[in-house]
């Protein structure tokens, strides 16, 4: 399964339903909200690869949504698809004058919905082999390898270990909920996967402790969620640490 979450802004259940199940059957992750504000909030709180985005929303319309997302430095750059029953040339450019990188207009098929999706991400995601993301002072992802690099010294990391690594670095210290680092790692099976999620974090909370000799340490929170504290060089005498 694709690890990308596509976000999902649709008021009408059904429509919504068709464009989740539509996605799923493709592989992508997908989370579904039905109204603006509450769709907001899970793009600042998920941070997915793509936004398909309904123009008319029962509590703001898309346009305004998409000025919000552009507004926070967190989101400004995840790319957007407005969805649109108003296919005159001036709605259409108004969705692409308010942010919008592209539009499709209702009814489409279902090939054109992926393939619209799969151009934008091309567009907005470098591949993968050039994509190093530096999401830490100091700390450095490279993806093709799954390596993390900090302050010159190289640890490496497991597939599973790099991308929880990715996660917490990009939350920006909050915490992130057990079952969606459990998600994405495995999928919709993740929640069967608990023990597995904690013997992964622990072993990746001791690469960073002991291996690149970081004090700084993935701490677990009350509640069920994980969360990376700062990272910063030890110095001599220091014991590393490592939790839970």
């Amino acid at each position: 399964m694709s690890l990308e979450i596509i976000q999902i802004i649709e008021d009408d259940p059904v429509q919504a339903g068709v464009l989740d199940r539509a996605l799923r059957k493709v592989s992508y992750r997908t989370n579904v909200a039905h109204d603006g504000q509450t769709g907001i909030e899970d793009v600042k709180r998920l941070l997915p690869a793509l936004v398909l985005l309904d123009l008319m929303l029962p509590d703001m319309d898309g346009r305004e949504v998409c000025r919000r997302i552009r507004e926070d430095p967190k989101t400004q750059d995840i790319p957007i698809i407005m969805l649109t029953g108003l296919g005159s040339e001036e709605h259409c450019v108004g969705a692409l004058d308010h942010g919008a990188d592209d539009y499709i207009v209702k009814p489409f098929k279902q090939a054109e919905l992926t393939a619209r999706i799969k151009a934008v991400l091309r567009r907005t995601h470098p591949p993968v082999h050039q994509k190093n993301e530096c999401l830490e002072e100091g700390l450095v992802l490279e993806e093709d390898q799954f390596v993390a690099v900090f302050r010159g010294q190289r640890v490496i990391l497991s597939g599973q270990e790099w991308r929880l690594l990715r996660r917490l670095t990009g939350s920006d210290g909050q915490v992130v909920p057990r079952e969606e680092l459990s998600i994405l790692l495995w999928g919709e099976d993740g929640l069967i996967h608990e023990h597995e999620l904690d013997r992964c974090i622990q072993t990746l909370s001791q690469k960073l402790t002991d291996d690149a000799v970081f004090s700084g340490s993935i701490v677990m929170e009350p509640g069920g969620g994980y969360r990376l504290s700062a990272l910063h060089p030890s110095t001599a005498g220091d014991v590393p640490r490592s939790h839970p």
